[in-house]
């Protein structure tokens, strides 16, 4: 094998596809990436057996031939040459060497069957979205993804698609994301639903970019496939039914402040500041009259948050996590909330102040029992 590249362009597609590899497996073909020529087209492979990246790139003075390489240690090579050309040479004892500017690598690779694999990825649905929304729709709501396996359904994000609606949802134990764009999927007449995992998502939003270029997504009976131009990602979809997330979001709400995002976030930030984290103090939430005060009393001091509201109903005091509620608000997309309520006990749900016709978004968060 052997072919010439620029820094820049290698880097573009080593990047992506290393984000496949683990170094968590006895196989050492699952620390490297699949690197295959033929005639001008490069292509890299990254696979750890449930989620894969593949890229592809043109390149120069090739000749054909495939060899895994460890990911992480041809990253930092590559990464740390000066900005010239990368030439590769491979010989059938699988030697790599790596020549970039003035300097020159050597490094044993792995036959290219040793690699795994890939699954078959023969789409059964398929449909277009551009990438900035869905990278909006992801980053909104993916940091409610749960962390632990107790549940591993809850470890992934729901997609509902209903034509040209998307639905995203996302929970744990604690809170509750969601997010619904009503003409955000193109070239698409039925409906259906998977669940992604979060993982392969924060990947996923790594390489999606913030313009209206296309990305296509197929789906099979166990994976979804995203292709954005050079780069493909697939993942494997988690099984199982999703949580009946409407059963969970209160109802019965009395309590309707209007707040403004900006303002409210970064009062949140500010009494987190003496947050002890080692014993989760919660803020506390005091909506009296038209102003809130958001406080916290910790061994370190406390602090004091005043901001304005318009309030409708009872006052009432409440606490939170302050990571789950500053993620909630930092989440919204609008310049004006709506805050929803009704005891100390219950979950407080946050909306946009105006609702739109083409998409919305609602967080949930649960309470923390205060302490007189």
């Amino acid at each position: 094998m052997k072919f010439r590249i620029e820094k820049k362009a290698l880097l573009e597609l080593l990047l992506p596809a290393s984000a496949a590899s683990t170094n968590k497996n006895s196989l050492p073909a699952l620390e490297g990436l699949l690197f295959t020529v033929e005639g001008d087209t490069l292509t890299i492979c990254g696979y750890d057996l449930e989620k894969g990246v593949r890229t592809q790139g043109t390149v120069y003075d090739t000749q054909d031939g495939a060899v895994v390489i460890n990911a992480q240690r041809i990253t930092s090579i590559v990464r740390n040459f000066s900005d010239c050309d990368v030439e590769f040479s491979c010989d059938e004892r699988n030697y790599v060497e790596i020549n970039g500017g003035q300097a020159q690598f050597k490094i044993h690779g792995l036959p290219a069957d040793a690699f795994p694999s890939l699954p078959e990825l023969g789409n059964d649905k398929s449909f277009d979205i551009s990438q900035n929304i869905l990278k909006e729709m992801i980053q909104s709501t993916v940091f409610a993804v749960a962390q632990s396996d107790a549940r591993p359904i809850l470890c992934g994000e729901l997609f509902k698609i209903e034509g040209t609606k998307l639905t995203v949802v996302a929970l744990d134990n604690f809170r509750l994301a969601f997010r619904e764009e009503s003409y955000a999927v193109k070239n698409n007449e039925d409906f259906f639903s998977v669940v992604i995992p979060g993982r392969a998502l924060t990947d996923l939003v790594k390489v999606l970019t913030d313009t209206d270029e296309t990305a296509h997504v197929e789906l099979t009976k166990k994976y979804v496939v995203f292709s954005l131009g050079n780069i493909m990602l697939f993942t494997r979809l988690l099984e199982g039914e999703y949580l009946d997330y409407s059963r969970v979001i209160p109802s019965q709400n009395k309590i309707f402040v209007s707040i403004e995002t900006i303002p409210f976030l970064s009062s949140v930030e500010r009494a987190s500041l003496l947050v002890d984290e080692k014993l989760k103090t919660p803020l506390r939430c005091n909506f009296n009259g038209n102003t809130l005060m958001i406080s916290c009393s910790t061994q370190y001091g406390r602090v004091n948050d005043l901001i304005d509201t318009v309030k409708q109903g009872e006052d009432i005091e409440i606490g939170f996590n302050n990571k789950y509620l500053f993620e909630a608000i930092r989440a919204c997309r609008e310049d004006k909330i709506r805050a929803e309520l009704s005891t100390p006990l219950m979950s407080m749900v946050i909306k946009p102040d105006k609702e739109r016709e083409d998409g919305s978004f609602l967080y949930l968060v649960l309470p923390c029992r205060l302490k007189d």
